[in-house]
């Protein structure tokens, strides 16, 4: 068996290691420009309007067109790919795999620069 125990608490750790939400936003916006090449794309509303935030040390990347959960999840529409050529439903998870360790990169140099 092993136990621990911390000498600080939670928000003081993530505090000082940098995780924030400073570090949340950026990961956040980096996040979304790296989706930005999945997300289905017609006239650029849906990618174009993508709002960033964080709240309580997590970042959030929220599309705003009413349409948005119809082409986030599909189902059997196929996307036009002329003007993303890997747009795709569940852009985020596509870009995940693809991107996750520029993604985690970015975010750990971001926080290493504080």
């Amino acid at each position: 068996m092993f136990k621990f125990k911390l000498n600080k608490s939670i928000d003081k750790i993530i505090t000082d290691s940098g995780i924030n939400s400073n570090a949340a936003l950026f990961a956040a916006r980096t996040a979304r420009d790296l989706m930005r090449g999945y997300v289905p794309m017609d006239s650029g509303a849906l990618a174009g309007t993508a709002q960033v935030s964080a709240e309580k040390n997590r970042g959030t990347v929220r599309y705003t067109q009413p349409y948005a959960v119809f082409c986030y999840y599909g189902g059997k529409k196929i996307f036009k790919r002329d003007k993303h050529e890997k747009a795709t439903a569940y852009w985020d998870k596509a870009m995940l795999l693809s991107h996750r360790g520029e993604l985690t990169k970015s975010v750990r140099d971001f926080i290493k620069s504080k």
